[in-house]
């Protein structure tokens, strides 16, 4: 489970963004419950694409989501791609905006 903020909300698109402990940013589409606000603290599996039931702990609900990027890219300085996990042990890792 991975916690995270809601930073942005875009109602007419139904979707938020979510900066995550892991300093990611997750773009979540809202399809069912109860809206997310800026501010509110989310908890789910963040870091999978699909679609995924998040815990809004503000609100104490449940929210349907799809999670539209849910992998952490990340880059080494050479260009080939490295697993999200490497980055907690090499300092040589930029992550790719």
């Amino acid at each position: 489970m991975i916690q995270g903020h809601v930073k942005l909300v875009s109602r007419e698109h139904h979707k938020a963004i979510v900066h995550t402990e892991y300093d990611d940013l997750i773009v979540l589409r809202i399809l069912d419950g109860a809206r997310p606000d800026v501010g509110d603290v989310v908890v789910g599996l963040l870091d999978c694409k699909g679609e995924r039931l998040v815990l809004d702990l503000n609100k104490h609900v449940g929210v349907r989501v799809f999670v539209e990027n849910g992998r952490r890219l990340f880059v080494a300085p050479g260009g080939r791609p490295v697993s999200r996990h490497s980055v907690h042990t090499s300092n040589l890792v930029r992550r790719v905006a």
